[in-house]
């Protein structure tokens, strides 16, 4: 079968190497036709004005949230949990704590008010940034009332705090809040969500710039607005000092848990129209939405069982259905290499960036643990995966995205489990922080770098054959005739990088000129220019469509042309030293020993017939090997002349009359100079048998050659074969013809011919040769 292959029908007739996944900059994020009609009025305003709205919007979230964070009385203090206890973590300058004398390191045990008797020993539950984490509504019923309480004594105009200094005793102190949060004072919780949110809404206004406003990216910015709206309501509430009123803490939440299933929802809309368009009804989306909707109002009514059934079930719902559309995606694109890359490239960073944020949170609290890292800080991959995401669609090609996708993920797993492999040591309480962070680096590193190679190993270098199978594959081309070496460079290719198709049609116009393999028609094609001789070949759909063709694999197909190239050089040098080396041996036989067997000829030719005949027979021995080593093929009609001109003498000499028949094929055959040189002996030991043994008077020869194989035939008059002579004759004539024969592979026979004498039967193939 050959391994030449038309073009694909969906192959593009010119290839662009430098444009993205998609045909250009502008084209359709996927699912749309590329001729669609030009988008209206307003969606084209929305796409000029994106960056500039999103910059507005943000600019809008961050007064907001600003405002809400800094109309609170400030005592000037962080605070943070230590074993069980309240502690302060640092102090602001020219603040009333720093006035009042509060140091690092102090415990904050109980807040009380100078105006009542109302008072409040502090709990570590006090601190936490969401109620989310609290398991049932009556725990969250008492965070908000204490949180109340606090709010109201924290703005008084002069509040007790009970403190307790190391290896001290609790005492008393008393200072005045100042009546707003200076904006210096905003804490850096406060100012990395408000970053992260804004980073995500720039890259999702980035994509509508700069692709067509449909369905996807409509989807994407919708869910980085819900996106902005939640992170700022929980920059409100997680940068907090201390306490929020409960009715603006859940105020807060409310619109929190609305925005996340927001989110959700219009990132499982974005997965349900990118890459590929999902079929599906609209009544099934409203169904959907209607469902949460109603969920996120008995959530905020507190009408549901527990928290594990209200936002920690939402949340974890509307990341099963962003899970459910990007399998669907998978299937949907499984006859779409360019679309299967891309959801490859782009769904798997951020399905595992969800995993991680809600896994690490709210799965860990369903099941009653506790979290690995604050909330607010898992957020960060979200900052990462938009960032990463935006720069890998305006930037990046998709086949270059397939690799890079791949090595971020070990990374951002690296991140991930040695963040929770320290939190568990810490857990433990057996070392201090600096110490099971070390531990945790050295103990992931140890067990993760050797599991992402063997990831990356099964993933990336999976495909194709071993090295020692590679290896064997250059050292056989490089080895092979060269009118054998196109179909192994073939195989080579084809095994290697897995490809379904195959072909040396002349490539496009703009990757004619290339001098290296080059990846086109958005990491369908790679283009291989001729090496060595050998023609460039187009090779089609990688791992027989199952991804695109990527960096790695064009610095592959390059190494391999520069390895054949040296492999076939090397063997081409060996074969040029080789048959120089033949060549001085052979002048020097035929300059030396010929010049002296010749006048050894003539020398005896009138003193001693016999001798001058065994000079001339050592004589055409001698040239024979000349011709041999010389390794020159010869027209089969000269070897055959030759043959004749020898056989006929030798025969007339002996008194024996010879009837020579030959037939050769029309045109000009060669004949190898290894076949010449065996046959040449054979039949010159057969007409020796003929003269010394058979007592013939008449001898027929006859040769029949074509473009395959050659036939000849010797048979005598004489007294025929004797089987007891055959079988005395071992070492000698008979067992020579034998092997000759069968070191050209063919066959041979003796046999009594139709004179009445000995016929032998030779047949051998003969290499095509053509001059």
């Amino acid at each position: 079968m050959s391994f030449i292959h038309p073009p694909p029908a969906t192959t593009p007739a010119a290839l662009d190497t430098e444009r993205g996944l998609l045909d250009s900059a502008r084209a359709p994020l996927g699912g749309e036709a590329a001729g669609r009609p030009a988008a209206s009025r307003t969606a084209g305003w929305l796409r000029r004005h994106a960056l500039l709205l999103a910059v507005l919007w943000i600019t809008l979230a961050g007064v907001v949230a600003t405002a809400l964070s800094m109309a609170r009385p400030w005592v000037g203090v962080q605070l943070g949990v230590v074993g069980d206890q309240v502690e302060v973590l640092a102090v602001h300058d020219r603040s009333p704590a720093q006035d009042a004398g509060l140091r690092p390191g102090m415990r904050l045990l109980a807040v009380t008010s100078l105006l009542d008797d109302a008072s409040i020993t502090l709990e570590p539950a006090d601190l936490v940034e969401n109620p989310d984490q609290l398991p049932s509504y009556a725990a969250w019923a008492r965070f908000y009332e204490r949180q109340d309480l606090l709010a109201r004594l924290w703005g008084e105009p002069l509040v007790g705090l009970q403190v307790q200094a190391p290896e001290a005793a609790p005492v008393g102190i008393e200072l005045a809040p100042a009546k707003e949060r200076p904006f210096r004072a905003l804490s850096n919780v406060f100012w990395f969500l408000f970053l992260v949110q804004a980073v995500s809404l720039l890259a999702a206004a980035w994509v509508l710039v700069v692709y067509p406003t449909q369905a996807a990216t409509v989807c994407s910015s919708l869910a980085a607005l819900m996106l902005s709206v939640l992170l700022s309501c929980a920059a409100v509430f997680s940068g907090r000092e201390l306490a929020l009123p409960a009715g603006l803490f859940h105020t807060l939440l409310f619109i929190n848990h609305a925005a996340s299933i927001g989110a959700l929802l219009f990132l499982a809309g974005l997965l349900t129209n990118f890459p590929v368009r999902l079929p599906g009804a609209g009544w099934h989306k409203a169904a959907v939405a209607g469902v949460f909707g109603l969920w996120a109002l008995a959530n905020a009514l507190w009408w549901l069982p527990s928290p594990n059934w209200a936002s920690r079930g939402m949340l974890l719902a509307g990341v099963g259905l962003a899970f459910l559309q990007m399998a669907r995606q998978w299937r949907a694109s499984a006859a779409h290499t360019p679309e299967r890359t891309l959801l490859r490239t782009l769904a798997l960073p951020w399905g595992l960036a969800l995993a991680a944020l809600l896994g690490l949170q709210e799965g860990v609290l369903m099941f009653g643990g506790t979290p690995p890292v604050a909330q607010a800080w898992l957020f960060g991959l979200i900052f990462a995966t938009s960032v990463g995401t935006a720069l890998g669609l305006r930037g990046s090609r998709a086949f270059d995205l397939d690799d890079r996708a791949m090595q971020a993920l070990l990374s951002l797993g690296a991140g991930i489990g040695t963040l929770v492999c320290y939190r568990l040591i810490q857990a433990t309480e057996w070392l201090n922080d600096d110490l099971a962070m070390l531990v945790a680096v050295l103990l992931f590193g140890l067990t993760y770098v050797p599991l992402s190679s063997g990831v990356w190993g099964r993933s990336i270098l999976r495909r194709g054959p071993t090295p020692r199978e590679l290896t064997s594959g250059i050292l056989a081309l490089g080895l092979a005739p060269p009118g054998e070496r196109l179909q192994h460079w073939a195989n080579l290719l084809t095994q290697t990088l897995q490809v379904r198709q195959l072909g040396h049609e002349p490539p496009p116009a703009e990757l004619r000129s290339a001098l290296e393999p080059t990846v086109s028609a958005n990491g369908q094609v790679l283009w291989v220019p001729p090496v060595a001789e050998l023609p460039g070949f187009t090779l089609w759909a990688r791992d027989r469509g199952g991804r695109l063709f990527s960096r790695g694999d064009r610095r592959l197909a390059q190494r391999l042309s520069e390895l054949v190239v040296q492999t076939i050089q090397a063997h081409d040098a060996y074969v040029r030293g080789a048959s120089d080396e033949r060549e001085r041996i052979a002048d020097d036989l035929h300059d030396d020993l010929g010049a002296k067997l010749l006048s050894l000829v003539h020398a005896s030719g009138q003193t001693d017939p016999a001798v001058s005949s065994q000079a001339r027979q050592a004589l055409e021995e001698m040239r024979l090997s000349v011709r041999n080593l010389k390794a020159q093929p010869l027209p089969v009609a000269d070897v055959l002349a030759d043959w004749r001109a020898e056989t006929v003498s030798r025969l007339t000499a002996a008194g024996i009359e010879v009837d020579w028949d030959a037939t050769l094929p029309d045109g000009m055959v060669l004949m190898p100079v290894r076949a010449g040189a065996q046959l040449t002996r054979v039949l010159r030991e057969a007409v020796s048998n003929v003269i010394r043994h058979s007592g013939a008077g008449h001898c027929r020869v006859r040769l029949q050659v074509t473009e395959g194989d050659l036939q000849l035939e010797v048979e005598d008059n004489g007294r025929g074969l004797d089987t007891v002579a055959l079988a005395r004759s071992a070492g000698h004539g008979l067992p020579n013809i034998e092997r000759r024969v069968r070191r050209l592979g063919g066959t041979h026979r003796f046999t009594t011919g139709s004179l009445g004498g000995t016929l032998l039967l030779v047949r051998v193939p003969l290499e095509p040769l053509r001059p």
